[in-house]
């Protein structure tokens, strides 16, 4: 039965005021705000959740529909065979049906309780509507669980590109000096990346040498076809992921200070997940009152709870850890097809499955796993190797839904500090309690690796480069209460003795710091300010300005001189038609290109993929030997950096200033609502809390609205919010609730 349908024979959900409905034996209440998030008052935990697994599959049952075909990989059966990328991407990396319902009986019974209300709740909608869809499980919420999990947290798993890039650089300029160049663009540590922790050095060398490249034993040539074909397939994946609204871009940053850096001398936090803009948004919001919990916030569409927000004792949000948790290993097979591991020759897991197909007859696949996991690509038995990965939190994503579950019910930050070692993906978390207390932990299961192991490439899967266990929770980088007063993260380095990484001095969210350092006391305000001024603060110009004006003194081009004026007069923000921020990106893209043009592909260079990596070590050449981290290869090759400064700012003023006005992006929130101005570098769910004694002050966006039904009045009636970057109250007493 189609949405329109549903509308048209049981009409449309009560969107403002309150309504009671029977969860199971118990009759809840539930209000509507005025942008139509339901406030769910019931007698149980049982009954809170059961209502809300109804009031989300009444807001959001056809995205809940997409994200659990997308999570369990039969997407086909609705959409044919344009989806069967996805559908094979999701079996062969994810988990079959009753290996899932296995996790599910991992739950401890009062989390299972509570997933299996949900469930409740959902189905109710479904036999209310007389919908013909197949009833909701608790499989399906933890295979969103597993989804989202790993889309925001699954970090690592480029060994096997980086192995393509050295192949190409080794076949340049032989293995030595490939060794030099890849070690210059992905370093082992650089000690003046900006931390989570706020120890990171403000000048000078960084305290040790970078990691030396081992010899690679089986070098794989960039042409392997078995590779390529993942590739290809996971272009496909991408795109139809993003048709379906389940998110593939994703970001995040968040903010968080103690009393004593407080206006109000009450804490407060800032949540901004960035998790793309689409209509519907990946984020719905609801509130939870029973006994036990009081949390509103943030929700996943087919996931009890709230995933970021607030209760009367705490306030707590994530970004993304870019923890490295997934590995790459080379296994060598035989002419049978078997692999070597500890001197044995063994056969691969083998499951076949079949994946219906709308229109079609069902596909058949067969999915192939190693001791490590699952095997990528095609088994390549002319060259008698296959890769295949370990993921360090292999079936154990239930854990994570079971420690969101134990933040909604915190009571101060200990007892959020206690659901912490369950969360096996790679996050940051921060919180805040009334009781002035502020937290922070770099959560996720860290391999321990071997001696000798280079994360930057695959290992041998023979068994030698096998992981010796993980690194205990209490050896993650955390901490509470810093004498600073603020902890601050757009997924940079959390510590640094945290090592490798990929980060360098070079900080997109260099803003943040700057602003919470620059004040000594925040009002709400301010607070709420900074996420605008981050998003268009042009982070570039804090590093590479100067250099510009370097290589334009004393040049007579009117034009020039007029760029020097403009520039030494600008505060480094994006504004519509201002040609400044256009020049500062393009004059970074274009000397950056001319600076490794010696050392690296062309097409490599023309990639803004590939380019990120490449700005720190620019900045390192620019500063030389005042530098973070001393470059093992020679760039320049004798060229006047001046030169070929001044080089690129002609090339970018070709077109003439006034074709340089910077424009805005725009996200696209479809055809009703429109594009809309605006940066990525913002938080999909923005959330901002005050932790008072009478309970959590709480303002939050989540553009366009509160339901995917164009004709409610809740479909985008925060677009012009959005915007204008306003923010709407959170309701909480049930006393302003009329």
């Amino acid at each position: 039965m189609t949405l329109a349908l549903i509308l048209l024979l049981f009409g449309a959900p009560q969107e403002n005021g309150w309504s009671k409905r029977q969860a199971g034996e118990e009759t809840v209440e539930t209000f509507r705000d005025s942008w139509g998030v339901p406030h769910i008052y019931a007698k149980t935990l049982h009954g809170a959740f059961r209502a809300q697994g109804y009031a989300e599959a009444e807001d959001r049952w056809n995205q809940m529909e997409k994200y659990r075909r997308a999570a369990k990989g039969d997407a086909a059966e609705l959409y044919g065979k344009r989806a069967l990328s996805a559908d094979r991407d999701a079996r062969r990396y994810g988990y079959t049906e009753p290996e899932r319902k296995e996790l599910v009986s991992r739950f401890r019974p009062k989390i299972a309780g509570i997933v299996q209300a949900y469930t409740d709740g959902v189905n109710d909608f479904l036999a209310e509507t007389k919908s013909s869809a197949r009833p909701w499980s608790m499989t399906d919420s933890l295979a969103i669980g597993i989804l989202m999990s790993r889309r925001f947290g699954e970090a690592g798993n480029v060994e096997i590109k980086l192995q393509q890039i050295f192949s190409m650089l080794t076949r340049m300029h032989g293995e030595e000096r490939a060794k030099r160049i890849l070690h210059d663009l992905i370093r082992e540590r650089d000690d003046a990346a900006p931390t989570t922790l706020h120890d990171h050095v403000r000048g000078g060398r960084a305290t040790e040498e970078g990691g030396k490249l081992p010899r690679l034993r089986n070098p794989v040539p960039y042409e392997w076809s078995g590779y390529e074909s993942h590739l290809d397939q996971l272009a496909r994946t991408r795109a139809f992921r993003e048709e379906l609204g389940v998110p593939t871009y994703f970001g995040s940053n968040a903010w968080v200070v103690s009393p004593e850096k407080s206006a109000s001398g009450f804490p407060m936090l800032y949540g901004g997940p960035m998790m793309g803009f689409k209509t519907p948004t990946i984020c719905n919001e609801v509130h939870l009152v029973a006994p036990g919990i009081n949390a509103g916030g943030m929700s996943f569409p087919g996931l009890p709870g709230v995933m970021i927000g607030f209760n009367q004792n705490i306030a707590w949000t994530t970004t993304s850890g870019a923890g490295d948790l997934v590995d790459a290993f080379l296994l060598t097979l035989n002419d049978e097809g078997q692999y070597l591991y500890k001197g044995e020759w063994l056969d691969f897991t083998r499951i076949e499955l079949s994946l219906p197909v709308k229109g079609a007859d069902p596909e058949k696949l067969t999915v192939l796993r190693s001791v490590h996991g699952p095997v990528v690509g095609k088994l390549d038995l002319k060259k008698k190797r296959v890769y295949t990965l370990r993921y360090s939190f292999w079936k154990q994503e239930w854990r994570t839904v079971d420690a969101l579950m134990g933040f909604n019910l915190a009571r101060n930050l200990e007892e959020f500090q206690a659901a912490i070692p369950n969360i096996v993906t790679s996050h940051n978390f921060f919180v805040a309690d009334r009781k002035g207390n502020i937290g922070f932990w770099y959560a996720g299961l860290h391999p321990k690796r071997k001696k000798g192991h280079d994360p930057r490439f695959p290992q041998p899967g023979d068994g030698s480069m096998d992981w010796e266990g993980l690194v205990p929770w209490t050896e993650w980088p955390q901490a509470v209460n810093p004498s600073h007063g603020f902890f601050a993260n757009w997924n940079n380095k959390p510590s640094r003795e945290w090592n490798p990484t990929p980060f360098g001095k070079v900080f997109w969210g260099k803003k943040i710091i700057d602003d919470l350092e620059g004040k000594e006391k925040l009002t709400f305000a301010e607070f709420r300010d900074i996420a605008r001024r981050t998003a268009y603060h042009n982070y570039l110009a804090d590093y590479f300005k100067q250099y510009i004006l370097e290589a334009a003194e004393g040049v007579e081009d009117p034009e020039i001189r007029e760029v020097v004026r403009l520039l030494r007069e600008w505060d480094h923000m994006d504004r519509e038609g201002d040609p400044r921020p256009e020049i500062m990106e393009r004059w970074v893209f274009a000397v950056g290109r001319r600076v490794f043009s010696k050392d690296l592909p062309a097409f490599l260079l023309g990639s803004k993929d590939v380019y990120k990596f490449l700005v720190a070590p620019l900045l390192y050449v620019f500063e030389g030997k005042d530098a973070s981290v001393e470059l093992k290869s020679d760039f320049l090759h004798g060229r006047p950096l001046k030169e070929l400064s001044l080089k690129a700012l002609r090339e970018v003023l070709k077109p003439g200033l006034e074709k340089l006005a910077w424009k805005s992006p725009t996200m696209n929130f479809g055809k009703k609502i429109g594009r809309i101005p605006s940066k990525k570098g913002r938080g999909t769910y923005q959330v901002i809390v005050e932790l008072r004694p009478e309970g959590p002050r709480a303002i939050t966006l989540a553009a366009p609205g509160q339901s995917e039904k164009p004709g409610s009045a809740h479909y985008g009636d925060q677009a012009e919010m959005f915007r204008e970057w306003k923010y709407k109250a959170f309701p909480w007493s049930r006393e302003k609730m009329k």
